[in-house]
């Protein structure tokens, strides 16, 4: 009776482990249905991913915007002189530096003066001998007059002829050409006492300006000659505390560039300062260099700061148009054009606003642009839409 109880328990218990096995499987086989099911959606997402574009925005913007151009130069002084010897000579002394500040009249050199005051003696010694004759002449002037005189207070056949009276005549207008003569004499005489001063003063060379010393290219012992003069002794330039910067302007911009547009520039000692100015001029004569024609502006600047050195190479910025609170968009939006989808005609202009990731086309036409962003001027646009710019790569 025993025996018959243990298998019977025995077949149970196998009924129950089937049982449980094939719960098992069923529950590994809907696990893998879910996983394969899984794994489906997951590849078919990914490949839609894979077909449908990616895009590269921007948003439409209201700001201000300006245009402007770059070109380079350099620092001058306002104005620049060149000084130089107006006689020859040697130059006895040089009376000043680099970077001295001088004023009108002040030394700058001086030559020998031992010819030029020999020939200003001799002047004035021969002004004495030419104003001696003028006195002689004169003098012989008034007594012909005097003989004259008698002559013709005395009656006729009396002691006096018709002849007497005629020489008398003959001698004064004798006497008055010499004196003119004498008198010519003395002026060309004080003429050239005019010019040997004038020279001899010239060994003293002197500034022409208030200014500041920027070269000297004069040492003692020098011999100096108006005619070989090829280098200024001196370059003075007036106060540096008004300094101007003269940019090459490229004859296809040059029209853009007005006198009084604001403009900005830096120079290589201070790239991350620039300093404000403002166009004061446009020269008309141009400028070719390697076939390429410009034109100098210039940009007035107030260094009383003394920072700005005659020179220095500078980048301008000129400011040639601006406008405010308008309606902008990205350069790149206006050139994109999506796949499938045809160029615009010439003169026309469009930008595509993302809707729902899809590209939808609007017309506009446009105004400024500063290179990087262009003034809506009409369209079907708003500042926060979004327009696509490009697409990304995969």
């Amino acid at each position: 009776m025993l025996k018959r109880l243990d298998v019977a328990e025995v077949l149970a218990t196998e009924n129950r482990r089937g049982r449980s096995r094939q719960v098992i499987r069923w529950v590994a086989t809907g696990v893998t249905l879910v996983v394969v099911i899984a794994g489906a959606i997951w590849g078919w997402r990914a490949w839609q991913a894979s077909t449908v574009p990616s895009y590269i925005t921007d948003r439409v913007t209201r700001e201000d915007l300006t245009v402007s151009l770059v070109a380079t130069g350099t620092v001058e002084p306002t104005h620049l002189i060149g000084v130089s010897s107006l006689i020859n000579g040697t130059i006895l002394s040089v009376d000043v530096t680099y970077n001295d500040a001088v004023k009108v009249g002040q030394p700058l050199a001086h030559i020998d003066p031992v010819d030029y005051e020999a020939k200003r003696r001799h002047a004035l010694a021969t002004i004495d001998a030419q104003a001696a004759n003028r006195d002689a002449a004169a003098t012989t002037v008034t007594d012909a007059e005097a003989a004259l005189r008698r002559a013709q207070q005395l009656p006729v056949g009396q002691v006096v002829t018709d002849k007497d009276v005629e020489l008398a005549t003959t001698a004064l207008d004798r006497a008055k050409a010499n004196l003119t003569a004498a008198e010519a004499q003395l002026s060309v005489a004080q003429a050239d006492l005019a010019g040997a001063e004038s020279d001899y003063q010239k060994t003293t060379i002197v500034s022409p300006i208030d200014g500041t010393v920027l070269q000297v290219n004069a040492q003692p012992g020098q011999t100096v000659s108006t005619v070989l003069v090829t280098t200024p002794l001196f370059t003075l330039a007036t106060d540096l505390k008004a300094v101007e910067v003269d940019v090459d302007v490229d004859e296809a911009d040059v029209n853009q560039v007005k006198v009084g547009d604001p403009a900005s520039f830096t120079v290589e000692s201070a790239p991350d300062k620039p300093i404000a100015a403002t166009v004061s001029q446009i020269h008309q004569s141009p400028k070719v260099s390697d076939g390429v024609t410009s034109y100098t502006a210039v940009i007035a600047v107030d260094n009383s700061g003394g920072s700005l050195r005659p020179g220095m190479t500078a980048t301008a910025s000129i400011e040639t148009d601006h406008a405010r609170d308008v309606l902008t968009v990205a350069n790149a939006a206006l050139r994109f054009v999506p796949k499938g989808q045809a160029a615009m005609p010439a003169g026309q202009q469009r930008v595509f606003v993302l809707d729902h990731d899809t590209p939808r086309p609007v017309a506009v036409t446009t105004g400024l642009t500063d290179g990087t962003r262009t003034v809506v001027v009409s369209g079907d646009l708003r500042a926060g839409d979004v327009v696509v710019t490009g697409i990304k790569d995969h």
